[in-house]
């Protein structure tokens, strides 16, 4: 089980967007320490890497250490469905094929819940 809430999805949101024209598909490997990321862009010119620890989140659990296939570009179009202003919550199952993505804005109205088959 993989849970990972952030206040601020706007953060996520542009981390997201500042590296989809660099890499096409990344591996999350989410552990119970952090959230990383090390992707090579396809002319192997540039490297990607992302670390976020679980501090960072308002509310972070990982069972397991799993690691979780992404196509980025998707993952940003996901991401854009949520207002700047909404809290996001990262999840997944122990079935790490699919990324929960959910919405929720101030007045904790869930308003989108989106599973990533990945």
């Amino acid at each position: 089980m993989f849970h990972a809430k952030l206040n601020e999805g706007l953060l996520i949101k542009k981390l997201i967007d500042s590296i989809k024209d660099l890499v096409s598909d990344i591996n999350l490997e989410i552990s119970p320490m952090a959230i990383s990321l090390q992707a090579m862009d396809s002319s192997h010119v540039a490297l990607v890497t992302l670390n976020l620890n679980s501090e960072g989140f308002e509310e972070y659990r990982c069972d397991k250490p799993m690691t979780l296939g992404v196509s980025i570009s998707n993952l940003a179009k996901v991401l854009r469905c949520g207002g700047n202003e909404d809290a996001l919550t990262l999840s997944c199952e122990d079935d790490p094929s699919k990324l929960k993505v959910k919405f929720e804005n101030a007045s904790k109205y869930i308003y989108l819940i989106i599973y990533l088959n990945i």
